[in-house]
């Protein structure tokens, strides 16, 4: 059963007075900053967060499917085996959805990848082309996004195919603010608080056994990373 309970997620910012007479644009320059970061800290918990008073993200779900490396591949790396494997054990339903995270060091690894074929190779990585309408490069078709939340090159986590719309998020009350004189009041400062309340995890409990061939299949499901390599 899915529960979801909301966590608070606090941020503090304390300013001189005479700053906030100097610097007229401090207060809306401080929320702005602050919108970004907890963002920052959302997106992180999506992909990282441990469940205890975060959410709980997908590298932590017990849904995820993780590809196991290539006998004798080498660290630090991702080949075209690993790529295929991965898109191979991703859900039928959820491959219309899926997106490639990465941390933007694996890019070298994949810009350059191909399917074998003969003495050649078809390319499977295509880079962005705004002129013919592809805002994002793509891996196997499914776009690629680069992001700081994943784990860098070798590690569990530095890249992943997800189908984020079998993750839920809930939220309550938006990001609010707050702004006091009174607790550095001696030292002639206002803090600004800000407060946003969230949860969040995968929308399935566990990966999915096929229905047929149940007994040789690999596991299936909407998020699947590839096991470090070191």
């Amino acid at each position: 059963m899915l529960e979801l309970s909301l966590k608070k997620l606090i941020g503090l910012n304390y300013a001189t007075d005479e700053l906030l007479q100097d610097a007229s644009a401090l207060g809306a320059i401080t929320s702005e900053g602050f919108a970004e970061e907890f963002s920052f800290k959302l997106d992180d918990a999506m992909l990282n967060g441990t469940g205890a008073g975060q959410p709980l993200g997908i590298l932590n779900a017990t849904c995820l499917v993780t590809v196991a490396k290539e006998t004798g591949q080498s660290a630090k790396t991702i080949i075209w085996e690993n790529i295929k494997k991965m898109y191979a054990q991703m859900w039928g339903r959820s491959l219309s959805n899926g997106v490639f995270f990465i941390n933007q060091s694996v890019l070298t690894q994949l810009m350059s990848m191909t399917i074998p074929v003969g003495t050649g190779g078809i390319p499977v990585w295509m880079p962005a082309n705004l002129a013919q309408g592809r805002p994002l490069s793509t891996l196997m078709g499914m776009p690629v996004i680069a992001i700081e939340q994943c784990a860098t090159l070798g590690t569990v986590g530095d890249i992943i195919l997800a189908d984020m719309s079998q993750y839920v998020v809930i939220t309550k009350g938006g990001l609010q603010s707050a702004q006091s004189i009174h607790v550095r009041f001696v030292n002639d400062e206002s803090v600004f608080r800000f407060v946003f309340r969230t949860d969040g995890q995968a929308t399935w409990t566990s990966s999915l056994t096929p229905f047929k061939d149940a007994s040789t299949s690999l596991p299936l499901g909407p998020f699947v990373a590839l096991a470090t390599r070191s």
